[in-house]
């Protein structure tokens, strides 16, 4: 794709988006610029962060009182905690997107991983470019 109005993120190991989280009460992670998350078809949801980032963000005080079953990627699925917030997508548009936030309710499944799932990248056309290295939304 050579297009100038590309929207694109290189990659080496894993395909990923740029993003920017923004929780209910408007603290955004990162502070500046964007973070480049993991895209893993393999998660159902919508994003996924390790449990120290999720509460040092504060998502713990917007959690639903009930746990959520989520699928991964061997094919099971195990029940994860769930908030509410925002996937901001600078390259794309300045709204947000607002997101369902999970991480693992049982500790020792935790990864240290930002994903984002199915659930949300399927309200995109993506174009995952192997030979460009890169992602595309299209």
């Amino acid at each position: 794709m050579a297009d100038k109005d590309e929207i694109s993120w290189p990659y080496n190991h894993h395909p990923g988006l740029g993003i920017r989280l923004r929780t209910p009460s408007g603290e955004e992670y990162p502070s500046v610029n964007e973070d480049m998350v993991m895209v893993d078809t393999g998660y159902s949801g919508e994003i996924f962060l390790p449990r120290d980032l999720y509460q040092s963000l504060g998502f713990n005080m917007w959690e639903d009182p009930e746990f959520e079953p989520v699928g991964v990627a061997d094919g099971t699925s195990g029940h994860m905690i769930v908030s509410y917030g925002y996937i901001l997508i600078p390259k794309l548009r300045s709204e947000p997107f607002p997101v369902k936030v999970h991480t693992w309710y049982e500790e020792e499944k935790d990864i240290d991983t930002v994903l984002i799932g199915i659930e949300f990248i399927k309200t995109f056309k993506l174009l995952f470019d192997g030979p460009g290295n890169k992602v595309c939304i299209l």
